[in-house]
């Protein structure tokens, strides 16, 4: 069996966060490993707290895990602080961590700031370059690279700007733009887009579901293009079953393969 780790916060709706990532990595058939880096204190409503894990606590979940389980690949989701992104840092190296996939959070759907300045900056400068993968929303692609993106050939250009910053394949996701949901893949040498009709409404975990998602189709031996194509619809379907189970945005469903 297939197996990956995820890196992040820990969400009590079960919404986002290493809980969703679970369960996507229990319907796409891998088992999921989990390191995480903080604890927040959230609902379908508000957002309230972010309790960061030290350092020593976050590197001792790798060493101990890592020398037991191998994972086929891995991704990061909200990584708060400066010592988080430095211990994933330097676990992707220790150990050798491949097919890592970065999934940039930098905000929450109801508006929290869920990463520090400095962690950012680090992010940027010596976390993306170790990453076989991006999947950024419009909003995130935009703080990456301080661009805006209006148009779609603002895609084309904001791609180059983060595959400049070291990765191996840069994803855009849409569902900020328009209508058709532009989704667009670059590579460094090609661009490749896939749309979809936008469902109308507010949702939680969407960028989690999608790159948990992906790392899995990466995993059972997709190419990234495939592995967009097949995310992207695996995330469409969990929209269509979400439920309004809270009193404020809707939880996503994940639908079993």
């Amino acid at each position: 069996m297939k197996v990956a780790l995820t890196i992040g916060a820990s969400d009590p709706t079960s919404g986002a966060g290493i809980q969703m990532d679970l369960k996507v990595f229990h319907a796409l058939n891998i088992y999921g490993l989990t390191v995480i880096t903080a604890v927040t204190a959230q609902s379908t409503q508000e957002f309230s707290s972010v309790y960061p894990l030290s350092g020593e606590t976050i590197m001792k979940q790798f060493e101990i895990l890592i020398k037991d389980i191998k994972p086929h690949a891995a991704k990061t989701g909200m990584l708060y602080s400066k010592e988080a992104v430095q211990c994933v840092i330097d676990s992707v190296k220790k150990f050798n961590l491949q097919n890592l996939v970065i999934d940039p959070v930098i905000n929450a759907t109801l508006g929290a700031k869920l990463i520090e300045d400095d962690a950012l900056k680090l992010l940027k400068e010596e976390l993306v370059p170790l990453s076989m993968a991006i999947t950024a929303n419009i909003p995130e692609a935009e703080f990456l690279t301080s661009t805006k993106i209006e148009k779609i050939d603002d895609f084309y250009k904001v791609a180059q700007k983060i595959y400049q910053m070291g990765t191996k394949t840069v994803i855009i996701k849409g569902g900020h733009f328009d209508n058709n949901v532009p989704d667009m893949l670059y590579d460094g040498k090609n661009f490749y887009k896939a749309e979809g009709e936008k469902i109308s409404g507010q949702f939680h975990g969407t960028g989690c579901a999608f790159s948990s998602a992906f790392v899995s189709f990466i995993c059972h031996g997709y190419k990234p293009v495939e592995a967009l194509k097949a995310s992207k619809n695996f995330v469409k379907r969990s929209i269509e079953k979400s439920l309004k189970i809270g009193h404020g945005i809707k939880l996503l469903i994940i639908p079993k393969e």
